[in-house]
């Protein structure tokens, strides 16, 4: 994602649809529109008229005019989030000051958050939850993005605002929340889960390392949360720790990291892949495509490398398992990723609020496909929650230091 006032790979966000709400006029700039086409616009024209309309008889006709004036932000806001979730595209949404904040805190990759872990949004009067920390208590009791929080206790979710939801949601650590969830799985099904989270304080770095011994050979883990400002410097030292330490290997964790910024999964790639080796396709609405290369140094190339991905690895975490697995047969491990293929842009308004909406599509650069069908793990492995929960044994990491260790040995004996 790009944020307003941050280098946009020197491309401009071109609106087609302009409004001028207070004068009445509309206007569509497009080429070679068809007469159904001017036919739908006609319509949208109305009912932006309409609205004009509705909001001039209320100034002028509503009976108690302190109340209309004192409610007319929050209409004005309601509206706005109504407009942009009809698209009905998951990823596309209106953040409110808060929301904004929050995921502001969380791209620059370090931070600490107090409650069960999860990022959620107002969507189709829902709350839906966005995005899951790895290890928080949200993931361990199996809360997924694009969850729709139907009941938070044994109130319902969808008169709530965003604020409201995470109000009811936070709370001191060791307490619990109840949550009923309706899920729709990639078949269309829809099923409902209850789910009683206990509420922990949970730190946030976007990378983590640490040196692994599988049967006397040096390991390097690298474990990525999320892609935001700082994460390249932050994986940059944890490298430089590894080979100080002289691993033999590298295994990067995926799991649960749910995107971020495009540019740092970009960078991340370029200790893995030498400068000028294709890492990602992009095609955009308005801008021609672009071919994402790797700049960096490739110091990693020759290391054996195994990747851990799962189903709430999605985005950025997709393009980089996916151009590491094309690019450099690194193997991968663990469950089918996410699917998501599209790119978002955030463009920050002055009272602090901020629209996050899809400007492209993304692919493999074998062009293969993300959106909506996710990457096929080499090694399909589910993970263990009650082993994990219970002994400390993570089933998934052990699977990939064997694997790891034994791709080692045999390097060693030829």
């Amino acid at each position: 994602m790009w944020k307003k006032g941050r280098e946009r790979e020197k491309m401009m966000l071109i609106f087609t649809l302009g409004v001028f709400v207070g004068g009445a006029l509309i206007f569509w700039r497009g080429y070679g529109i068809s007469a159904a086409t001017n036919t739908l616009l006609s319509e949208i024209g109305y009912k932006y008229l309409r609205m004009e309309q509705i909001s001039q008889l209320l100034s002028g006709e509503y009976y108690d005019k302190e109340e209309f004036l004192s409610g007319q932000k929050n209409m004005i806001e309601n509206a706005t989030k109504a407009f942009v979730d009809g698209l009905g595209d998951p990823y596309t949404s209106y953040l409110d000051a808060e929301q904004f904040s929050g995921l502001q805190t969380e791209l620059e990759g370090e931070g600490q958050i107090e409650g069960i872990g999860a990022v959620v949004g107002k969507k189709d009067y829902y709350i839906q939850v966005e995005e899951v920390v790895k290890d928080s208590p949200a993931f361990k009791a199996g809360v997924l993005p694009l969850d729709r929080i139907i009941m938070i206790g044994t109130g319902e979710t969808k008169d709530l605002s965003t604020m409201e939801a995470v109000q009811k949601i936070r709370g001191p650590k060791g307490t619990k929340v109840q949550l009923f969830l309706e899920r729709v799985e990639k078949t269309g099904e829809k099923s409902y889960l209850e789910k009683v989270v206990e509420r922990g304080i949970i730190d946030v770095p976007s990378v983590r390392s640490k040196i692994l011994n599988q049967s006397g050979v040096l390991l390097g883990y690298l474990e990525v949360s999320i892609f935001g400002d700082q994460t390249n410097r932050l994986f940059t030292r944890a490298i430089s720790e590894l080979l100080e330490a002289k691993v033999k290997g590298i295994i990067l964790d995926l799991r649960g990291n749910g995107g971020g910024l495009l540019t740092s999964a970009v960078e991340l790639a370029g200790h893995f892949l030498p400068k000028g080796t294709l890492i990602t396709k992009t095609k955009y609405s308005n801008f021609k495509p672009i071919d994402y290369q790797s700049k960096g140094f490739g110091e990693l190339e020759k290391f054996p490398l195994v990747v851990l991905i799962d189903k709430l690895s999605a985005s950025s975490s997709e393009i980089l398992s996916l151009a590491l697995k094309e690019q450099l047969n690194a193997q991968l491990v663990g469950t089918e990723s996410f699917g998501k293929g599209s790119i978002q842009t955030l463009y920050d308004f002055d009272d602090g609020t901020s629209l996050k909406y899809t400007i492209g599509k993304r692919f493999g650069p074998k062009g293969t496909t993300i959106d909506k069908k996710g990457i096929q793990p080499d090694v399909e492995l589910p993970f263990d929650f009650t082993g994990y929960v219970e002994k400390g044994i993570d089933n998934q990491l052990q699977k990939a230091q064997e694997i790891l260790a034994e791709k080692i040995t045999k390097v060693a004996e030829q």
